[in-house]
């Protein structure tokens, strides 16, 4: 059984129904009304109640008529707009679609290269841990690329994971004020921390790993950023405690996962050792 969703908009004074928004739709598209009564097989009269309905669910005016026809006000283009942006979130796609992080970055392009030499479509995105775990708690997701270890381990009955390589933590000492980088094995870093009961307070967040660059605070970065020239980490000394693993975890049965994950393991992070 093929299950479509559907979206639904609710304002305070109730649910603006699929049939007020479809004819709110055709006013747009047809310019007229009477043409977009016929376009939905209704007449006129009926087309007027329902954008009269779908205007008293928004307190708005969302149609204005003139000597040149009909059309919508900009507070009806932008209650399309929105729910033309949502209808899309809904739509399943064939296409295989992976998320990575900047530590995963070159790893997951490269595996993402080589299916799309296989003729295999492949949407890649680009975030943050969190961000991409929404995405897959959303579904909308196939295989995600984690930095932090700690979270693969948390994540590791709701989703099959595999090694894909290694990676460890620089640090540089210059105090007990941390910068903290928006991706890596961040957490691994402060929670060694605490374990050695080492005293630090963390002062902000960046999310370009250059400005570690230009800090005088301490911080944590993955060795691999700086072995591809993001940054150049002067005085940040490798930590061996924390070499971790790099996990991919599938988050559907897509065709093509199996494919994607082999990939992912021949272009690696670093090789262990």
């Amino acid at each position: 059984m093929d299950l479509v969703p559907r979206v639904v908009l609710v304002t305070e004074n109730g649910e603006i129904t699929n049939r007020q928004l479809e004819a709110l739709a055709a006013v747009r598209d047809m310019g007229s009304m009477k043409k977009a009564a016929a376009s939905l097989g209704i007449s006129a009269p009926v087309l007027y109640k329902y954008v009269k309905e779908a205007e008293s669910r928004c307190d708005e005016t969302v149609v204005r008529s003139d000597s040149r026809g009909t059309k919508l006000t900009p507070f009806g283009e932008e209650l399309l707009n929105r729910l033309d942006a949502l209808r899309l979130r809904t739509q399943d796609r064939d296409s295989i679609h992976v998320a990575g992080t900047l530590v995963s970055e070159l790893c997951l392009l490269s595996a993402a290269s080589a299916l799309a030499r296989r003729g295999i479509e492949c949407r890649v995105t680009i975030s943050t841990d969190k961000e991409n775990l929404r995405l897959m708690d959303e579904q909308r997701v196939d295989c995600v690329i984690l930095d932090d270890p700690l979270r693969a381990m948390e994540l590791a009955e709701k989703a099959e994971g595999v090694e894909i390589g290694t990676d460890l933590l620089l640090m540089r000492r210059s105090g007990k004020n941390f910068i903290r980088l928006a991706f890596g094995a961040q957490r691994l870093g402060f929670r060694y921390l605490e374990q050695e009961g080492i005293e630090f307070h963390v002062s902000d967040m960046i999310f370009e790993p250059a400005l570690l660059d230009r800090t005088e605070l301490s911080y944590f970065v993955n060795r691999s950023l700086v072995r591809r020239g993001i940054l150049s980490a002067k005085g940040a000394l490798e930590q061996g405690w924390s070499t971790h693993a790099i996990m991919a975890l599938s988050c559907s049965d897509h065709d093509d996962n199996r494919e994607f994950l082999a990939q992912a393991m021949r272009a690696g992070i670093y090789p262990k050792g």
